[in-house]
């Protein structure tokens, strides 16, 4: 039981102890303290408001940027990257396909499209600048 009131009454004066007060001296400098005086007259002061900065829950608050966090970073900026050139090449391929009906392939020898093929790449050139172009 004793230790239990002992408990009980160590626990309330901690919470009872805090206090701010001002209280001027006789040759008229101002002071502060926790403590109040025992021969001035003072004046017990509130504590401020904290700022709304100060007064965000700790989860809410930045956290330092991690590994993932670059790596993620570092593969978003990957996807922007190749999305930007997909849409470069989608585009070409339609100027091209839309301009030109013959091409060259890769031995140099030249060929001929014929117009329904022409249409489907047209079509397909179409789609990607839909999907790869903001």
């Amino acid at each position: 039981m004793r230790m239990l009131l002992l408990t009980t009454l160590m626990i309330f004066s901690f919470s009872v102890s805090a206090g701010l007060y001002k209280w001027v001296d006789d040759e008229g400098n101002v002071h502060y303290s926790q403590k109040r005086p025992l021969d001035a007259q003072y004046k017990k002061l509130k504590a401020p408001a904290p700022t709304p900065e100060n007064s965000k829950p700790l989860y809410q608050q930045e956290k330092p940027a991690t590994a993932a966090d670059t790596t993620l970073a570092a593969e978003k900026e990957k996807i922007k990257k190749l999305k930007s050139d997909n849409c470069e090449q989608a585009k070409k391929s339609l100027t091209t396909y839309t301009v030109h009906r013959r091409f060259k392939d890769k031995s140099g020898k030249i060929t001929y499209v014929d117009d329904k093929e022409r249409a489907q790449k047209i079509k397909d050139a179409q789609k990607a600048i839909k999907d790869y172009c903001e």
